[in-house]
This record gives structure tokens, sequence and C-alpha cells, in this order.
């Protein structure tokens, strides 16, 4: 199962991922953590190295859809959302898994792949929508099941929506402070996606008194409104430099990290409407610009018989 962490830059999703990751880690034999957002703080917040995948795209294609590449006449096209075939090469959210050995970096039973971030040659003419691109390719050749937990700090804002990456999650958490602006962030989100009926919750964050919980209620749904997590002096701590109060800080909140864990054993995978949400990501996607900028219709691309079911089956 996939959960994937959301929220305005600076309400805390980074802090509120990582503890997660840290209570689940207790509870699972192995989990994936992606870190999707350019500002690259999971690894840092998880003592763990970083080796970013942004520049990968060609070694992840030739990977993933070898089989693909070597039965066409002429040198295919390939984007973010290119949906996989029968033959393309999957990956496991396995430790062993040889993708995960090759790009992930480990730390006891916790492997991290991180995206990356700008370059200082970069700036001004490079846009990180591109750069997630390697990561919407990886996502759509992963093979999880209701055992397997994989767990993303996720871009900040709404820019998921720019990419496939909002719709990668079977369950998308967001972390949402007691603020206009926040709350905006959130509600704008569910505004854009309304139409694909996403699973889609709140943690409250840096809540300090009953009105900021009010404040919160007076939004969001109570089924939506999962847990609140109130300021700590533990991350203050841990910022500066006492590595063990960020385990006191994750054991603080057990029990709301305890409650994601339970949405995440209620909610049942759904590879079709994962599939069918893709699909329309990607013609969406083609007709809007790579058609025109390959010369080339790319929904070519999509074989009618792919199923995931059928592949999850088969591995």
């Amino acid at each position: 199962m996939r959960v994937g962490f959301f929220g305005k830059g600076g309400s805390g999703k980074t802090t509120v991922a990582a503890g997660f990751i840290n209570y689940m880690k207790n509870q699972h034999q192995h989990i994936l953590a992606i870190d999707a957002d350019m500002n690259v703080h999971l690894g840092r917040t998880l003592q763990m190295e970083a080796n970013p995948i942004c520049n990968s795209f060609e070694d992840f294609i030739h990977y993933l859809e070898e089989d693909r590449i070597s039965k066409s006449e002429e040198k295919p096209v390939f984007i973010g959302t290119t949906p996989p075939s029968q033959n393309s090469r999957f990956i496991r959210p396995k430790k062993d898994d040889p993708f995960i050995k090759k790009y992930a970096t480990q730390k006891g039973n916790i492997s991290l792949i991180t995206v990356g971030s700008y370059s200082n040659e970069e700036v001004g003419h490079s846009c990180y929508h591109g750069k997630l691109g390697v990561l919407e390719l990886a996502y759509n050749h992963l093979l999880d099941d209701e055992k397997d937990i994989v767990i993303a700090d996720s871009t900040a804002g709404v820019d998921s929506v720019g990419t496939s990456m909002f719709l990668v999650y079977d369950i998308n958490i967001f972390v949402v402070e007691p603020t206009q602006r926040s709350l905006s962030v959130y509600l704008d989100f569910l505004k854009i996606t309304e139409n694909y009926k996403l699973n889609t919750y709140v943690i409250g964050n840096k809540i300090n008194d009953e009105e900021d919980l009010a404040f919160l209620e007076k939004y969001i749904p109570k089924d939506k409104l999962i847990g609140i997590i109130n300021n700590s002096n533990h991350l203050r701590r841990f910022e500066q430099g006492n590595i063990n109060a960020f385990d006191v800080f994750t054991k603080n909140n057990e029990e709301v990290f305890e409650k994601i864990s339970r949405v995440m054993r209620n909610t049942e995978k759904n590879w079709d409407k994962y599939y069918s949400m893709l699909l329309d990501v990607y013609k969406a996607s083609c007709k809007e610009w790579y058609n025109g900028y390959y010369g080339q219709d790319l929904e070519k691309y999509i074989e009618p018989e792919f199923s995931y079911e059928k592949v999850v089956m088969k591995a």
C-alpha cells in the first residue's frame, strides 16, 4: 500500500512523513520511503544518505522497458506516464529487489529513494516537474500489495497535479496547519482532483489549543480529519542536533500514526482504478503537448490487453 504526504511548504509534511516511517519501521519488515520533494529533507530527518535519481531517466527506461526497446524497429518514445506493458520489467518494494538495491540507500529495514533537487547550473531554466518524470516511471512499474509499505514525502503545495504524482498513492495525507494559507492548499487540491475520487485525509499539525482545532474542524469533515499533532519542543531539540529527540516525537504521536496505519489497512488496493487514472493523465498529456513535440501519436504505446492484476498474479 502506498501513502503520500502532502501540504503547503513549511506545514511539517516531511516531519510527519518521517515520523510515520519511524513508527512503521517497528511494525513491518521493510519500508520503502520516497522523497519526492525538491527540498530533499526526508533523508536528513531519517538520518539516511540520499542518492538522487532525477538524472536517471534513460537508465530507468532501459531497465524497465528493455523488451519493448529491443523489439522496436525505431527508438520508442517514453515519458513519465507511459503505461507499462505485460513484458515490462517491474519493481517490487522489497529490500533485495534489484532496482531497489541499485537506486535506493538502505538503513536497517528502510530503503530510501530520493528524486533530488536543482543543481546550480539548472536554476532558471529547468522544471522540477521534468525531474519527477523518473519517479512517475518508477511508480507506474511498482508492484506493491496490501502487505507492502510505501511512504512518500510528496511535492509541496499542489505541484503534484502538474504530473501524475497526485494519483499514484492509495491514500493521500494532507498535513494542514491551522492557518488559511495551509488550509487553502488542501481545499485547492480537493477541488482540482474531485473527479478522481481520491482517498484524501488530513492531519492537523502545529496545534496549540482548542481554538486551532476548532478552526480545522470548521472546514474539514470529522471522517477526514484523522488526527492532530501538537507543537513539539522535541522537534526543536532534534533540529539542534539531539538525534534521540525525534524518537521521542514519534513515540508521543503513536496514536496519530496508528490511525494512519489503520486507514491504510482498511483501504482496498484498486489496480483497475489506478490504471484508468494513469491512462487518463497519459492521454491528456500526449494530446496537450507530447504528440506535437515528438511528431507522433504516443497513444500507440498503450497495450490494449495490459492489466496490472494480470501482472500482479504472474509476479
